[in-house]
C-alpha cells in the first residue's frame, strides 16, 4: 500500500534538493500550487501523467518517487531477503541471544515499554540536542548508516537537523529495526530512510561505498571482536568519509570502587567496557580523529544490555563518555 505521506515528504525533498519553490515546480508540471501543497502534505496523489512529468523531471522512475529507492541494490556484497528491511541475519531473535541469553525479553520489553516511541517523543521533547554532531554529520552528505542503532543513537538528532537525510537504519537486533519501521512508517514518515538486520563485525557493504557511519552508542554494544568491527567501518567508508560514535569505557578508578566481585565478574563479562579504543581506531587506519567532547554518563535508568548486567549485579556503574569524529 502506498503511503502518501511519504511520497509527500519525498516530492517535498526532491523539489527542494533542485531548488524549486512550490510555485516554479507547479508551473513545470503545469499544476496548481494548491495540488503541490496537496502532494507534499499527503492528502493527495499525483495522478499517472504528473507521476511521469515528475520522473522525467528529476530523472527517477514513478516506482522511486511512490516508494522509494532500494539503495541496497546498489552497495550490498552478497544475497540478502528483503521485504521492507533487508535482512543480513536472522529475522527473529535468537533465544541463545546475540548480547545476553535474555535478548528475547529484552526484546519483548522493547515493544511492551515502546522504548523506540518514548525515546522518540523525548528527543523531540528537548529543546537542545546534538546540534554540533547533526551538523557536521549534514554537512558532510552523502548516505548515512546508523550502526546499532537501538531504541536511541545518534539518527534521532540528525533527522532533527535534516529530515530529508538520507539513513540506513540498522541493528542486529530484528526487533529493534522492526520498532523503528513501524514507527516511521505510521507516525513520522521521513522520506530517505532505509532499514538493515546486520552484523557491525561483518557488514554487507562494498569497499568505499558508505559516506557516513554513526555510532551513538552502537560500537559498545557491538558483538563480538570490537577491532574487527573497526576494521570493517573503515573498509565500507569512502575516502574522506567520516565515523563519528559517541561511547563510553569504566576507568580503573571507577573499577576500584566497586565490591572485589563485582570487579572480578565484569572483568569476565565484559572485559570491553574498560578499553576507550583510541589506539584501535588509529591501527584500524583513520588517521584524523578529533575528540571534542568528555563527559559521563551512568546506567541507571539506561536500557542497554550493560545495564542490565549492573542492575543484576546491584551496582551503579559510571561511564567516561566520548564523542570521536574520524576521518579516512
Amino acid at each position: 500500500m502506498i503511503n502518501k505521506s511519504e511520497v509527500g515528504n519525498r516530492i517535498s525533498a526532491i523539489r527542494k534538493e533542485s531548488g524549486y519553490t512550490q510555485a516554479v515546480f507547479a508551473d513545470k508540471l503545469g499544476v496548481s500550487t494548491q495540488a503541490v501543497s496537496k502532494w507534499e502534505n499527503g492528502a493527495a496523489l499525483p495522478d499517472i501523467e504528473i507521476l511521469l512529468g515528475i520522473s522525467w523531471l528529476f530523472k527517477m522512475t514513478i516506482n522511486e518517487i511512490l516508494v522509494g529507492n532500494n539503495v541496497f541494490t546498489k552497495i550490498v556484497n552478497r544475497p540478502y531477503d528483503f521485504n521492507g528491511i533487508a535482512f543480513f541475519e536472522a529475522d527473529e531473535e535468537s533465544a541463545d541471544g546475540y548480547k545476553v541469553p535474555s535478548d528475547v525479553d529484552w526484546a519483548k520489553r522493547m515493544v511492551q515499554e515502546k522504548w523506540i516511541k518514548r525515546n522518540w517523543d523525548s528527543s523531540m521533547a528537548r529543546k537542545t540536542y546534538r546540534m554540533d554532531l547533526a551538523k557536521r554529520v549534514v554537512e558532510h552528505g552523502g548516505l548515512i548508516l546508523e550502526i546499532g542503532a537501538g531504541p536511541g543513537g545518534f539518527m534521532v538528532d540528525i533527522l532533527r537537523e535534516d529530515f530529508n537525510a538520507n539513513i540506513i537504519i540498522s541493528d542486529i537486533s530484528p526487533t529493534c529495526v522492526r520498532e523503528w519501521k513501524k514507527l516511521f512508517d505510521n507516525e513520522i514518515h521521513p522520506p530517505n530512510i532505509h532499514y538493515a538486520v546486520l552484523d557491525n563485525c561483518d557488514l554487507p557493504f562494498e569497499d568505499n561505498s558508505i559516506d557516513v557511519i554513526s555510532a551513538g552508542g552502537g560500537f559498545g554494544n557491538t558483538v563480538g571482536d570490537k577491532f574487527k568491527c573497526l576494521t570493517e567501518i573503515y573498509r565500507v567508508l569512502k575516502p574522506g568519509g567520516m565515523y563519528v560514535v559517541g561511547d563510553g569505557f569504566i576507568t580503573k578508578e571507577m573499577l576500584k570502587t566497586l565490591p572485589e566481585n563485582v570487579q572480578k565478574i565484569l572483568l569476565v563479562k565484559r572485559q570491553d567496557v574498560f578499553e576507550d579504543y583510541y589506539e584501535a581506531t588509529v591501527t584500524a587506519g583513520f588517521k584524523k580523529i578529533d575528540n571534542p567532547l568528555f563527559g559521563s554518563w551512568s546506567t541507571k535508568g539506561d536500557e542497554s544490555d550493560i545495564a542490565d548486567l549492573a542492575n543484576e549485579l546491584g551496582v551503579e556503574l559510571i561511564f567516561t563518555s566520548y564523542l570521536r569524529y574520524c576521518i579516512k
